[in-house]
């Protein structure tokens, strides 16, 4: 084990309390340290003259410093909050903002990139004070734009103590910066929060720096190499990407900076441009190296079969400090007791599980999903790491509690909660909220599959327990049925991450659970209903009918009029898995072989995407039409939160800045799109898909389509940056608003910029595609699992 690892380990007590940040590898660490060419003073620090303040608060000047004060929460709900979803009864609200504006109107702000200030928190029993910054551009193009996604940045703070604090902002238009503004959010009191907020800021300048991060398009920094900065598997394709003239470049060992490999720079050139390709596959030892090219040499990184160890062990720190209704030593205190669920004249707490994300919102889909993986990654390493296969399964048994818990008994369950806050755990006064109660058949398939799965891995620790999965499994899946039968595709209800599921999901998640629960109990009839389902599913399957050369991809249902599209949150996986596991579990039934087609097809079809993306390895997001423009009703359920008749001619142009097919098809390397962007959960996903072909068929190159992933996550993108913060080199901050900088966390992923269909990574936290979300993680856990299988065989 990497002795940089076990000492982290050694001193989280194996994550018992949160892992320490090594902020040394960070962007913003790296950003401090750049030549600043240009800068102007934005305020002279001698009265208020030039600020404006909105919300409740006061403002005062001292020693040219700015000092805001307000409380932690109110006794009411601002106005702005009253007009937000839900707020009335105490969802996705928080306690308003005080918001400190500085005119700029007049100012010579023709030279600048970036925003620089100090700021300096004073807010005792704080643990994770953020302070988001914002501008206005009355140029061009409008910023904040529509979404107010645009011109905004959440940075999270060190308490009681001063901040440096930077933001590039030369991607974003800042041509006439009329204001800044600095946004004091007013999240609610955790356990050891004090009443009063206090931040004072000082020396706000536009500066103008040089070496930009690379932020847009395909194109890494120029003689630079992008790579998987944790390193790589022994097995499969070993590559990295460069922006370079040079010619020839080498592998060295990184300890005695011998050369161990040296290979020819590959030039590539397609409809993203001209490429340079540096393939090292040949180096299967394991070790430390580094890569050399002309005066490059990168940071070290590894070659190893416990290359994804290193993350596995973040990512369960990052859960770790997810818990909720859980006191995380430095994080928060215990949570949430006041989140309410009520069905038939009972009540449950909806505390436990992990935090959905930044805004600590809870979905209990999510948190069984998480459970999922870190239970199938327990399985995996079973007999290899004791360590790592005891903290995986503890970590698991607070996911199935949970679950357990959020059940009534009758086919009700709480299914979500939108919170946005801390709340004071008293029960009954204005801060409650109350969550979400659903009996639908998508949650119950999934929640069914999920318990009868834990029932067989818990049966060597906890037989009790596994008794108790296996049993609410039945249950569960019995309700589903009857109301899959009785009701169908549900009626979309907003604010679940299952409202887009389309009837085809529905299919493979039923033939998942159903072979669940047959391999827990082997009573056959689980095994007729999987077989029935799968048979459906079959039928959801483009086999030519689009006329493309490409397909295997999957309709919303058997009309095979509307392609499964997601948008943020993902189940690309969903049809393979339950193909996969009913012919493992089924091998000779009559139907296997057409089980086998349909995975063999869209196996092909994850092959042919690859190209589309090369020399990078993220998987794009499919294939488009530009007629679903049109599709209204489609539309509302992928896209709640916009309106289709303003944004159908923006779908269409985004349709149609992908890679033109024929007949109206394109491919789209990011999805179709408005105010919830970020792929992380969409490629991993399609990962997850390719794992499990590349075990089934023992198919090399789709389990290098699956490493890719994981490669693009840890480095290997054009912004040459680990999206899993504390892994690798050169991680950024992300918008974690109430949980702050957390070792191991992962953004909902890239975005693009408006219509484009190229990526886009600038450097400004906030949602959606910074924020961070316990389904990336989750995902990338449940990919790894595979490949580590393959390689332990």
């Amino acid at each position: 084990m990497d002795k940089i690892l076990e000492k982290q380990l050694y001193d989280s007590f194996y994550v018992h309390v949160p892992m320490q940040i090594d902020e040394s590898r960070s962007v913003e660490t790296v950003a401090e340290q750049k030549k600043v060419l240009h800068a102007t003073n934005l305020w002279d620090g001698k009265d208020l003259s030039p600020w404006t303040f909105d919300g409740e608060g006061t403002a005062e000047v001292q020693d040219g410093v700015l000092i805001m004060r307000t409380g932690s929460r109110a006794e009411h709900w601002p106005d702005e909050e009253v007009r937000s979803v839900d707020a009335q009864s105490g969802a996705y609200a928080t306690f308003g903002s005080l918001i400190a504006r500085l005119n700029v109107q007049g100012m010579d702000l023709s030279r600048g990139n970036r925003i620089w200030f100090k700021i300096r928190p004073m807010c005792n029993g704080l643990h994770s004070p953020i302070i988001r910054v914002g501008f206005t551009n009355n140029g061009k193009v409008k910023i904040p734009d529509a979404y107010s996604r645009e011109g905004f940045n959440a940075i999270n703070l060190k308490n009681h103590e001063w901040n440096v604090c930077t933001w590039e902002i030369d991607s974003i238009a800042h041509d006439k910066i009329e204001e800044i503004s600095f946004n004091v959010h007013r999240y609610g009191k955790e356990v050891s929060s004090a009443d009063d907020l206090c931040f004072e800021l000082c020396d706000v300048q536009l500066q103008q720096v040089e070496a930009l991060n690379v932020v847009h398009g395909w194109q890494c920094a120029p003689e630079t190499i992008v790579y998987s900065s944790t390193g790589y598997w022994p097995k499969g394709e070993k590559t990295a990407v460069a922006n370079t003239a040079c010619t020839r470049f080498s592998v060295e060992d990184a300890e005695t900076g011998e050369r161990v490999f040296e290979g020819p720079v590959e030039t590539i050139q397609n409809v993203h441009g001209t490429f340079q390709r540096l393939d090292f596959t040949a180096v299967e030892k394991e070790g430390a190296y580094r890569l050399r090219m002309g005066d490059y040499r990168s940071k070290p990184f590894c070659i190893s079969q416990d290359v994804a160890k290193s993350t596995v062990w973040k990512l369960i720190n990052f859960l770790f400090c997810e818990r909720c209704g859980y006191p995380v030593p430095g994080k928060h205190g215990t949570c949430h007791g006041d989140v309410i669920a009520h069905h038939n004249g009972v009540s449950l707490n909806y505390q436990g599980g992990w935090h959905d994300a930044a805004d600590v919102s809870q979905q209990t889909v999510q948190s069984a999903e998480v459970l999922q993986a870190l239970l199938e990654m327990a399985v995996t390493i079973k007999d290899e790491d004791h360590a790592l296969y005891g903290r995986l399964l503890e970590e698991a048994g607070w996911g199935i509690d949970f679950v357990l818990r959020s059940r009534f008994g009758d086919g009700y369950r709480a299914t979500g909660a939108a919170i946005r806050r801390w709340t004071d755990g008293l029960i009954g006064n204005m801060d409650d909220c109350e969550a979400r109660v659903h009996n639908h058949s998508f949650e119950n398939f999934v929640m069914s599959g999920v318990q009868a799965y834990a029932s067989r891995v818990f049966e060597d620790s906890d037989s009790a327990l596994a008794w108790k999965c296996k049993d609410a499994a039945k249950e569960d899946y019995g309700f589903a049925l009857e109301r899959f039968n009785a009701v169908g595709l549900e009626e979309p209800y907003m604010s679940e991450h299952t409202a887009s599921a389309s009837l085809s999901q529905y299919y493979a998640a039923a033939c998942w659970a159903a072979v669940q629960i047959f391999e827990s109990t082997r009573d056959e009839i689980y095994a007729v209903h999987a077989a029935e389902f799968a048979s459906k599913l079959l039928a959801c399957q483009d086999t030519g009918e689009a006329g493309l050369s490409i397909k295997g991809f999957f309709y919303r249902d058997e009309s095979k009029k509307t392609i499964v599209h997601f948008s943020h949150q993902s189940r690309d996986h969903i049809f393979v898995q339950a193909f996969y596991a009913i012919s493992k579990a089924l091998p000779n039934h009559p139907e296997k072989v057409h089980w086998e087609k349909a995975m063999a097809l869209y196996g092909e079809y994850l092959k042919q995407l690859t190209q589309y993306t090369a020399p990078y390895g993220m998987l794009p997001a499919g294939v488009f039409h530009e007629n679903e423009a049109q599709d209204a009703d489609t539309f509302f359920v992928l896209h709640p939160t916009v309106q289709h008749q303003r944004e159908q001619q923006n779908y269409l142009e985004q349709v149609r800045g992908g890679i033109a097919l024929g007949n109206g098809y394109f491919i789209k390397c990011f999805p179709v799109w408005f105010s919830y962007r970020g792929n992380s959960a969409l490629h991993l996903s399609m990962g997850k898909a390719a794992s499990l072909l590349g075990l089934y068929f023992d198919d090399q190159s789709l389990k290098n389509i699956a490493r890719e992933q994981l490669y693009w996550t840890l480095g290997k993108n054009p912004f040459g940056q680990s999206l899993i913060y504390g892994e690798g080199y050169n991680y950024g901050q992300q918008y974690t608003a109430l949980l702050g900088e957390t070792v191991g966390e992962m953004p909902v992923g890239v975005q693009t910029r408006g219509n484009e269909d190229l990526p886009y990574w600038p450097q400004a936290n906030i949602a959606t595609y910074r924020e961070i979300w316990t389904t990336p993680v989750g995902r990338w856990m449940w990919v790894a699992a595979d490949l580590m299988k393959e390689d332990l065989r």
